[in-house]
């Protein structure tokens, strides 16, 4: 089986529990870090993959790193490091989040444009979308400077290119 299909299993399996405990924000905020810690802390990705390591041990390490999350979050977090799937916590996450945006009639809109968007341009593209959609949209934003004017929107797979430096790209093609 593969990664994807591994990490949507275990991530719907969690997103019950979840559910069923009214904890799904908590849970997806566990979700989170323990994904931003494996992928940022080099200390904290070798000590819970080496298989010298006592699980007892990564038990009390886990612990301590997250003091601060419910008995539900840490019983998921400690379960995916048992099970070994602590290298999963992205994906599962990512599609933790899908089943949540799905369920809760959302969609995930990345946007890139060559600056901040001001409030006003921010909910008249918030506005658009869920009119054409007809969801609720969460709306992550960044700046890419090397974009010339316009945007990038990407909306699940599609991506919609309106910016200048894509044009120009396509003006050349043709010439």
């Amino acid at each position: 089986m593969d990664k994807e299909a591994i990490a949507k299993r275990y991530a719907s399996a969690i997103y019950d529990i979840a559910e069923s405990s009214d904890k799904i924000g908590e849970i997806r905020e566990a979700l989170n870090i323990l994904a931003e810690n494996y992928n940022e802390d080099e200390e904290f990705k070798v000590f819970l993959l080496d298989p010298s390591i006592k699980y007892d041990e990564k038990v009390k390490y886990l612990h301590k790193s997250f003091d601060f999350i419910s008995e539900d979050a840490f019983k998921i977090i400690n379960y995916l490091v048992k099970k070994g799937r602590v290298s999963l916590a992205e994906k599962i996450k990512d599609s933790y989040l899908k089943i949540y945006y799905e369920k809760n009639n959302k969609i995930l809109v990345n946007a890139t444009f060559t600056k901040e968007l001001s409030d006003n341009q921010r909910e008249a593209l918030m506005k658009k979308l869920e009119e054409k959609y007809k969801k609720k949209i969460v709306l992550n934003l960044s700046v890419d400077e090397e974009l010339i004017g316009g945007g990038i929107i990407k909306i699940g797979n599609k991506v919609i290119d309106g910016s200048i430096k894509s044009q120009i790209e396509n003006i050349k093609k043709i010439f």
